[in-house]
């Protein structure tokens, strides 16, 4: 029980551990791309902000020749200069743009042409150090996007020749769509972090299912092996030990006490090759020899020492293998005929005297069924889901008493598995089992 409850306690330990690496492992891919998205919406924003400045920088320094008309503007019509009687176009702003222009001592020039927007703007001196830099400027609770150059006095606008030129875009709007997109992905973040959540204690309990599965199978069979070496063992030492007190006798009087022994060597033997059988098995390292062949080549060979065997136990066997020429099968004759020898050795064990036991064979489809039956006590629906398992008796006793280890249908499983076929376990009425081998049919 102790033993038990370690093992629930490691369990859900794993458990936790594998949910925490992936639950991790969905918080940074999820913050890795939020951060990614919100980056480039970002940035997209501004370099198209940039770009309508860029814009207006071009038209600045390109500017057409002008002549000594009064020029209209959106912002109404131009205004002369009063103090050189010259006509001079003002600057014209695009919308949610404006332009400031000062002389080299930091005056702003183009007062008029502001209209509304010189009492948000007044304020805003000439700093030389920003030349040609962008920059974000927050005026009055606007946020304004900014780039300050110098024009060349070749300028054909005598307003912004020899002048420095600030151009502002506003923002403000810009910045209000990052902000909601920024809220609305924090939403989506926190709602996909919840379904994360859900998802890594689901891909826990799937991945760790399997892992769990083996755990208990792997220790049942450690234990299941170590109880089934204990008993031979044990009968092994307890002979030995009682000859050892009769060192005396011959051979010939302890002949019996040899005999057991050997007997339970043979036993040891046997469970040592079924279990390195299966051993390989689980590691993919036994070594098939597959070729091209007909039912009768490995048939016969496990069917015929069987006849002798069942008729002196008073038992009847009937073989009705109506198999025909032109079907071939790609398998390892040597292990098909180690599970046919499986189950005609189990159908022989375990029916009575008077029983029948019968091997035939059947087509269904694309499969080659071999079926052998047999008139026995049969095997219950509960057994019949464990019957494969290693070291399973569906009658314990009677199973150590014959003989066997409870692993012999756990290895024909592993040889049919191997084979791409598939074994399988149904009543024979009746009374008694019927074991069925489905191999596919090579065409």
């Amino acid at each position: 029980m102790k033993i038990k409850t370690r093992q629930n306690k490691i369990t859900r330990r794993q458990q936790f551990r594998l949910f925490l690496s992936i639950m991790t492992t969905f918080a940074i891919l999820f913050l890795t791309l939020g951060i990614i998205i919100f980056n480039l919406f970002q940035s997209s924003t501004y370099k198209s902000i940039d770009k309508d400045i860029k814009e207006q920088v071009t038209s600045i320094r390109k500017q057409p020749k002008m002549n000594n008309q009064i020029q209209t503007g959106p912002q109404g019509p131009d205004r002369g200069d009063a103090d050189t009687g010259n006509k001079q176009p003002e600057p014209r702003a695009p919308f949610q743009a404006s332009i400031l222009v000062f002389d080299n001592s930091g005056k702003l020039l183009n007062k008029s042409s502001l209209g509304n927007r010189y009492s948000v703007l007044k304020n805003i001196n000439l700093n030389k150090k920003n030349l040609n830099k962008k920059q974000t400027l927050t005026v009055k609770k606007m946020n304004f996007r900014a780039l300050l150059i110098k024009v060349s006095k070749k300028n054909n606008n005598p307003m912004y020749a020899g002048h420095y030129v600030l151009i502002m875009q506003n923002i403000d709007t810009q910045i209000q769509s990052t902000a909601n997109f920024q809220r609305i992905l924090i939403i989506t973040f926190f709602i996909f972090w919840v379904i994360a959540l859900i998802l890594a204690y689901v891909l826990t309990r799937i991945n760790m299912f399997p892992i769990i599965k083996s755990w208990k199978q792997q220790s049942e069979f450690v234990n299941d092996a170590a109880h089934e070496l204990r008993t031979p063992l044990t009968i092994i030492q307890g002979k030995l030990e009682y000859m050892l007190t009769k060192p005396n006798k011959t051979i010939i009087d302890e002949a019996e006490s040899i005999s057991v022994s050997l007997d339970e060597v043979n036993r040891l033997n046997s469970l040592t090759n079924n279990l390195l059988i299966l051993a390989r098995s689980d590691q993919a390292t036994t070594k098939m020899d597959f070729e091209l062949t007909k039912p009768e080549f490995f048939l016969k060979d496990p069917i015929m020492p069987f006849k002798e065997i069942i008729n002196s136990q008073s038992k009847v066997f009937q073989i009705n293998l109506n198999h025909k020429d032109d079907i071939h099968f790609n398998v390892d004759r040597d292990k098909i005929k180690q599970v046919l020898i499986i189950l005609l050795d189990n159908a022989t064990k375990y029916t009575p005297e008077n029983g029948t036991i019968r091997i035939y064979d059947h087509i269904e489809g694309s499969k080659y069924q071999i079926i052998v039956s047999d008139t026995g006590i049969g095997i219950s629906d509960n057994d019949k889901k464990k019957i494969f398992g290693r070291f399973y008796r569906v009658d314990k006793s009677r199973n150590r008493n014959s003989g066997g280890h409870g692993l012999g249908l756990a290895i024909a499983q592993q040889i049919i598995n191997t084979h791409h076929g598939k074994i399988f376990v149904r009543d024979n009425l009746p009374t008694g089992s019927e074991f069925v081998i489905e191999l596919p049919i090579k065409h």
